[in-house]
């Protein structure tokens, strides 16, 4: 599917903006059919004979497909049609400026006589309605040209917006005398409207510009202008709404109507600045609460950086004095492996809670066999289970089930889930994988025996940086991550997820739902473990970081390549063109000469062509891994990398292979 051409990330905005195109399209369809089969009220909402003209009908036709196609990325269909709705009402308001009739208004008249009040010219819309057309035509062809020409759109939707207001307020008080003059405010009440809601439509599909900027914000003016702003249109219309209702039916005289809208008037504002205050103070509140898990939580990501370096450096205190004894050299390396694991797993949770909030986590589904992930999962959690001689019991079904799912994040799922029963279930405690079918959702259950949870946490168990155990002697580690990175994993999945307890040291409970397919055929694809291959390349390493060069050389001579180092992209280049290589793996924060930059000089040779340029590098944002595909590199790898796959994807290549991006 193309993209979009706007930048609505909030789900609720977009459905709020395809719903405003359907609602004008369908209206605007059916007050069409009114002039096709000879149906007037169709045409006149108010049943007042002013009706739509036929032609404002079919350009509000064109201008919500037009909504439509812009909020699924068509720029050239937006474009067209947003400057043919301009023609047309440029040209429509130019009869009308040199007294002069182009003959088209009266095409889609079909013979009717009716609907013509307040018209200038039987079947042409008025002026106010040919300008609103003008200004909405040109706000999607500015759409269709781009983000630099969007920034304008807000502004011309607003002018609509209260061209349009100026009419419908007419029609709520009844001042006919508005439309016996046309060139002013003579727009029917359907086509204001669809207009105003073609209008309001185009200023929310523009968030990253005012006024949606200040309205969808997460600050406290964004919080008071959605407040006090909603209220005001409403209030400020209704209350003199009423009061000329009252002052028609003789219920008071006219300073008495004044008196009285001057204080309600007065009480609204006041009461409007109330609410606004307090959703003000409660925002504040929010934010110190946030601010100071935040700094706990800052405060427990060096605790536990801290945890695993410590015993790093124990290790290689131990390989410096081991002296030859393969026992205690084992054990050391045994030692860094797990605590590298450990550390690597708390900057991926970190990331990945980060690319979720953002609504940069793409999901790679299949059809996966759950009782695999399961296995995965509790295969990843059993080394921690063993140290606290736990045990974990498994309950499956005897028939498989299938989903379609991400069958690396939803282990990733069970396994947080596992890891989090094993922190608190204690030494020799019981932990229980329930997976159980109901009707079209598996429910997946992982419970222990451990400390529990307070029923005061239970509804805030799943919220950013939350710990049961909040104590500074803490023994278990944690970020407090863990569960939220877990609950919106299984949302992306479609599913929910649950925590159950009865108390403090009566245990816990956490209860997953997820669709199931509906086809239960076996997978075409299954988890698989895969086996490091052993193959031999000219590998050139580009990394100004002299350890991690070296370390890395190392671990390829180990494995039967051949490898050459680089510490500067320009170094680089030089070592490219004089090697030819049939891999590089590239940093892509170098000195003299960037690693996008590098990858570009080298790809420009011919010789380039079939070298495989992997880019291993600190950085892994969704924006980093653009840039890198934008550059020329085949790949994108985040340090630490896992040497297994850095090893398949080189394989790859010597089976002429794609390479699987990452």
């Amino acid at each position: 599917m193309p993209t979009p051409l706007t930048i609505i990330t909030s789900r609720s905005l977009r459905r709020l903006s395809l719903g405003l195109g359907i609602f004008t399209l369908i209206a605007s369809v059916v007050s069409f059919s009114g002039w096709v089969f000879d149906i007037p009220r169709l045409t006149s909402w108010l049943n007042n004979e002013m009706s739509i003209q036929p032609n404002t009908a079919v350009l509000i036709i064109l201008a919500s497909i037009a909504m439509l196609l812009m909020q699924f990325g068509y720029p050239k269909l937006t474009l067209s049609l947003g400057g043919f709705i301009a023609l047309g009402g440029a040209l429509n308001l130019l009869q009308y400026m040199i007294d002069a009739d182009f003959g088209f208004n009266h095409q889609l008249l079909f013979g009717r006589e009716w609907g013509y009040a307040a018209t200038m010219a039987p079947g042409r819309f008025g002026p106010p309605a040919s300008i609103t057309f003008v200004l909405i035509g040109i706000s999607l062809v500015l759409v269709g040209l781009g983000r630099n020409a969007i920034r304008y759109v807000p502004a011309l939707a607003l002018v609509v917006v209260l061209l349009t207001m100026f009419s419908l307020l007419g029609y709520l008080f009844g001042a006919r005398n508005f439309y016996a003059i046309p060139w002013l405010s003579a727009i029917s009440m359907p086509s204001a409207v669809m207009l105003m809601t073609l209008a309001i439509n185009l200023i929310i599909s523009i968030p990253q510009h005012h006024p949606m900027l200040l309205l969808s914000e997460r600050s406290s003016a964004g919080g008071m202008a959605r407040t006090v702003l909603p209220m005001l249109v409403v209030l400020i219309p209704l209350f003199i709404w009423l009061r000329t209702k009252g002052h028609e039916r003789g219920l008071f005289d006219l300073g008495t109507s004044h008196a009285l809208s001057a204080a309600l008037l007065i009480i609204a504002v006041v009461t409007l600045m109330w609410i606004a205050l307090m959703a003000l103070r409660r925002r504040e509140q929010r934010e110190r609460e946030a601010d100071r898990r935040k700094d706990e939580f800052i405060a427990t990501l060096a605790h536990e950086l801290r945890n695993p370096l410590a015993p790093v450096s124990n290790a290689i205190s131990i390989l410096k004095l081991a002296q030859g004894n393969t026992d205690t050299s084992i054990r050391a390396i045994e030692i860094i492996e797990r605590q590298t694991a450990q550390l690597v797993r708390l900057v991926d949770d970190l990331l990945d809670l980060s690319r979720i909030s953002r609504g940069k986590m793409e999901l790679r589904r299949k059809r996966i066999e759950l009782a695999s992930v399961i296995h995965l999962a509790v295969e990843t959690c059993a080394p921690v289970a063993e140290s606290a001689r736990q045990n974990i019991i498994v309950k499956l079904p005897e028939q498989s089930i299938y989903l379609d799912a991400d069958p690396v994040r939803l282990a990733q799922v069970v396994s947080n889930l596992l890891n989090n029963a094993c922190k608190f279930a204690g030494q020799g405690g019981d932990i229980n994988v329930l997976v159980e079918r109901h009707g079209r959702e598996v429910v997946i259950s992982v419970k222990d025996d451990g400390i529990g949870i307070p029923p005061n946490l239970l509804n805030l168990i799943f919220e950013m940086f939350a710990q049961v155990d909040q104590s500074l002697e803490r023994s278990q580690s944690g970020l407090g991550i863990g569960l939220t990175l877990a609950k919106q994993l299984v949302e992306l999945h479609d599913g929910s997820i649950e925590a159950r307890s009865e108390g403090l040291g009566k245990g816990s409970e956490f209860i997953i739902r997820l669709p199931v397919t509906v086809d239960q055929a076996a997978p075409v694809v299954e988890l698989q473990n895969y086996n490091s291959e052993r193959v031999a390349n000219r590998i050139l390493i580009v990394d100004d970081n002299t350890d991690s060069a070296n370390s890395l050389s190392d671990v390829l001579l180990l494995m039967g390549n051949e490898t050459f180092i680089s510490h500067d992209g320009e170094e680089a280049v030089a070592a490219a063109e004089r090697l030819r290589p049939d891999v590089i793996l590239l940093d892509i924060g170098l000195p003299k000469l960037n690693g996008f930059d590098a990858c570009r000089h080298i790809r420009k040779n011919s010789w380039a062509k079939n070298i495989l340029i992997v880019a291993l590098t600190g950085w892994g944002q969704e924006e980093d891994r653009r840039k890198s595909f934008s550059a020329g590199f085949d790949i994108h790898l985040v340090k630490p990398v896992d040497i297994a796959e850095l090893l398949k994807i080189i394989a790859s290549k010597n089976n002429n292979e794609p390479p699987i991006a990452k």
